[in-house]
């Protein structure tokens, strides 16, 4: 399952980045990596909300795609 599927207000696990290597970068300099836990706080159009720690993160819903979840 990937990020983009995951229903709001449900909590998971980070267990892989694919897609072009700066993107994944990119996504990793956000704090999203491998092992972090994630909560989707909120969908709205093409963009996800999700909390990791204390920090809330908007990212598109075509990276989301890229971020694949337990």
């Amino acid at each position: 399952m990937n990020l983009e599927d995951v229903k709001v207000g449900t909590k998971v696990m980070i267990r892989d980045l694919t897609g072009k290597d700066e993107v994944i970068r990119r996504v990793e300099a956000m704090g999203l990596r491998r092992g972090k836990s994630v909560e989707v706080l909120q969908k709205l159009g093409r963009t996800i909300l999700v909390k990791l720690n204390n920090s809330r993160i908007v990212i598109s819903k075509d990276i989301a795609k890229n971020i694949s979840v337990e």
